[in-house]
């Protein structure tokens, strides 16, 4: 099974859900491009890094979801890909197995975009192999409170602004701000049909 971060619902009202996750790590790169070109630079520099392209040359096995976000405005939405086992190589007996998830946001035109991998939960900051490319860097988050609104379709920047917008009212309606940028999680490979696609709104409440 591919992992994914760990959480508790706190409530729930239909498909949404107010989550806690207790921690995670995520291994961060920001890149100035336009959405498609910056999911694809930012995506290809983690990937690497998880590759083995690292002080361990430590190969990690990926998992779901993928995130990231808009950091040039304020209305951000990060838009995530999914990863799956099948794309790692098999490891030698010197290399560590390091399940991962990533994230990945969007919107048109040109802009910086914080592409995010999610580390696994085994490691630490002390433990995770450091990067080979320094552009890479790490950010811890713990107790974070989430309002998540479940969604099916294969996503696009139309689809992800409508959901947004959605779980925006949602919040206005139960009288709760939010507290970061807004992100859209995909949780499904690629060949999955739309109508069975996992995908998710998030923000921090």
């Amino acid at each position: 099974m591919t992992e994914s971060p760990a959480y508790t619902v706190e409530s729930k009202d239909g498909d949404i859900e107010i989550r806690v996750y207790p921690g995670y790590i995520l291994a961060q790169v920001d890149v100035v491009a336009d959405y498609d070109q910056a999911i694809g630079m930012g995506f290809s520099i983690l990937a690497t890094y998880i590759f083995g392209g690292n002080k361990k040359s430590s190969k990690i096995p990926m998992t779901a979801p993928v995130s990231g976000e808009n950091i040039s405005n304020s209305e951000k939405i990060p838009m995530t890909a999914p990863v799956t086992e099948e794309a790692v190589e098999e490891v030698d007996d010197e290399s560590e197995n390091i399940p991962l998830y990533a994230p990945v946001n969007g919107e048109s035109g040109e802009h910086t975009y914080r592409i995010s991998f999610t580390m696994p939960s085994k490691y630490t900051l002390d433990t995770l192999p450091i990067p080979d490319d320094e552009r890479i860097k790490f950010k811890e988050i713990r107790n974070q409170k989430m309002a998540v609104l479940r969604f099916k379709g294969r996503v696009n920047h139309k689809l992800a602004n409508e959901e947004m917008v959605e779980l925006k009212e949602w919040l206005n309606k139960n009288n709760i701000k939010p507290k970061s940028n807004f992100i859209v999680a995909q949780y499904n490979n690629p060949a999955v049909p739309g109508f069975f696609r996992r995908n998710e709104v998030m923000v921090e409440v």
